[in-house]
């Protein structure tokens, strides 16, 4: 009975499709290990019957449940194998009568008193071996539940997404796609195109040291775009302002689409990326371009000085910004950080500036749009920061190591900040990220003096000096000397006429320059205070705090 019942139990209820011969049968009742029993002789054992059917019933059930959504063919059959040869080995060894004749021998159900102990004490240990069979099949049936829901789970977040790290990582990929144009997800040129490229002429065409096209960014200040328009619209050295318009559910303002100078283009950009600021879909009239925020004046002067430094060395940057890189030694190794402003004077020397207003060539853009090293591309498009960082570190990459040029230093302390009340860049994490723009930029580019980069030997990022003893004119690295500049030396009326201002006012003193300074800068800045956009002023607190 023994092998019965475990027989019965895996064959049944494992794989309920098994064919079996039916039940009284000579080969069913060999196959199981038990001979032909009269009804009468099993009667004593009702009570036992009954029990074992109820925890057959159970088990069955349990077994059903826990296996209801796979089965185990291989398992039944390895199961199915070896309990049905245990069960005719042992029935046949233990039950066949010593000195029987045939080729088998079945046990008889007649049994005297002795024998009847016998039975009772072996059927005793039939049921402790049964029960402890089903106890270790249902355990191993429950752990086999759990395992399958497990793996269900695995599997149903793979393949839907419930997992929500893959998530994040898959909103970063996607993102990263949504801000990079189709063509510009591969770069277009190698970094050593890009060292061995030749800038176009600034001479074929005399416009080009004359007058320069102004490229602003903007996005969502419509009342400081408007204002920094109208000013750098009077500027004779402009020729023409490029809106980068990057919102594509907006239109640009009516005073910006039918400006009355007529200087004025809207360039508009499907993608909003900051790296689309250097992307160019307007062929410009100029090569000269100046790189302008949307809520930065300055004086028509100041830009017309730093247009002139950039004619004589149009294959550099010119800035009004003066910023650093780092070095900390630390226990990690060397690591770059960003310098602010504060700690780059304090120091007196600079290795970068900001496009937020640089003079620099047209060829420029394209080569940062076409060769910028994609995981550079990629995380100013996802993170929004940064293409600043970028600009300056990619052109001293390819003038051998060297930090932009910077204008004179009345013209960079010439700057009128229009108010917002929402800031675009800042916040706590704002130091961290450009520490680690600056850090990998810099070996992207081969600017730490690692060796080679996609090619070339770069030479490692160079500082300037910023003050020198003239404080009014000469700031940063290579300054100019504007008393060994000729005005002839320019066609240009207007640009003829800063030089021989600059030549006046290195004859005044330092009261008498500052004097000028305030004036020129009153001017850029008058239409914007009248409208309580400068910060501090009688109007801005009247407008904004009253």
């Amino acid at each position: 009975m023994n092998s019965f019942y475990g027989k019965d139990f895996l064959s049944v209820d494992i794989n309920e499709d098994d064919e079996r011969p039916p039940k009284g049968s000579r080969t069913n009742d060999m196959n199981n290990g038990l001979a032909p029993v009269d009804s009468s002789e099993v009667s004593s054992g009702n009570v036992d019957d009954e029990s074992v059917v109820r925890q057959r019933s159970m088990l069955k059930a349990l077994w059903s449940e826990a296996t209801s959504t796979t089965s185990f063919p291989q398992l039944h059959h390895q199961l199915h194998h070896r309990h049905t040869n245990a069960s005719v080995n042992n029935d046949l060894g233990d039950y066949t009568r010593k000195g029987s004749t045939g080729s088998h021998s079945f046990p008889s159900k007649r049994r005297t008193s002795t024998g009847k102990h016998t039975r009772n004490s072996h059927l005793h240990y039939s049921r402790s071996a049964r029960i402890a069979k089903r106890v270790w099949l249902a355990a191993f049936a429950a752990l086999a539940a759990s395992s399958l829901i497990a793996v269900h789970i695995f599997l149903y977040s793979v393949l839907f997404g419930t997992n929500t790290n893959n998530n994040k990582g898959a909103e970063a990929s996607s993102s990263v796609v949504q801000y990079l144009a189709p063509e510009d997800q591969n770069a277009a040129m190698t970094l050593k195109e890009a060292h061995s490229h030749r800038l176009k002429p600034i001479t074929t065409h005399p416009i080009d040291k004359e007058q320069f096209t102004i490229r602003m960014n903007t996005w969502h200040r419509n009342e400081q775009l408007v204002l920094s328009v109208n000013h750098h619209a009077k500027c004779e050295g402009v020729k023409e302002i490029q809106i980068v318009w990057c919102d594509s559910e907006n239109e640009p303002p009516n005073e910006i689409l039918h400006h009355k100078s007529g200087k004025v283009k809207v360039e508009k950009h499907t993608i909003n990326s900051l790296n689309e600021r250097f992307k160019v879909l307007m062929d410009p009239p100029t090569l000269g371009i100046l790189s302008l925020d949307d809520d930065v004046l300055r004086p028509c002067e100041a830009l017309d000085a730093a247009f002139i430094r950039w004619t004589r060395h149009p294959e550099r940057m010119v800035g009004f910004d003066v910023r650093s890189h780092i070095v900390d030694d630390g226990e990690e190794g060397s690591k770059w950080k960003y310098g602010y402003m504060s700690t780059t004077e304090s120091s007196n020397r600079y290795s970068l500036t900001l496009p937020r207003a640089s003079f620099l060539h047209r060829d420029y853009l394209d080569l940062y749009t076409m060769a910028l090293p994609r995981p550079m591309y990629a995380y100013i498009a996802q993170h929004f920061e940064c293409e600043d960082i970028a600009m300056s570190f990619f052109l001293s990459s390819v003038t051998d190591g060297k930090p932009p040029l910077i204008t004179d230093y009345w013209a960079v302390k010439s700057m009128v900040k229009l108010y917002s009340e929402e800031k675009i860049s800042g916040g706590k994490d704002h130091k961290a990220a450009r520490d680690k723009c600056v850090n990998d930029f810099g070996e992207m580019l081969g600017l730490k003096g690692d060796g080679l980069v996609d090619g070339v030997d770069v030479k490692p990022l160079q500082t300037g000096k910023i003050r020198h003893k003239d404080s009014f004119f000469g700031y940063g690295a290579e300054p100019e000397d504007w008393s060994k500049i000729d005005p002839q030396s320019v066609k240009s009326q207007n640009l003829q006429q800063l030089i021989e201002t600059m030549h006046h006012l290195q004859t005044l003193s330092g009261k008498e320059r500052m004097t000028w300074l305030s004036e020129r800068i009153n001017e850029a800045s008058m239409e914007a205070k009248k409208v309580g956009m400068i910060e501090n002023t009688d109007e801005w607190k009247k407008r904004w705090k009253g």
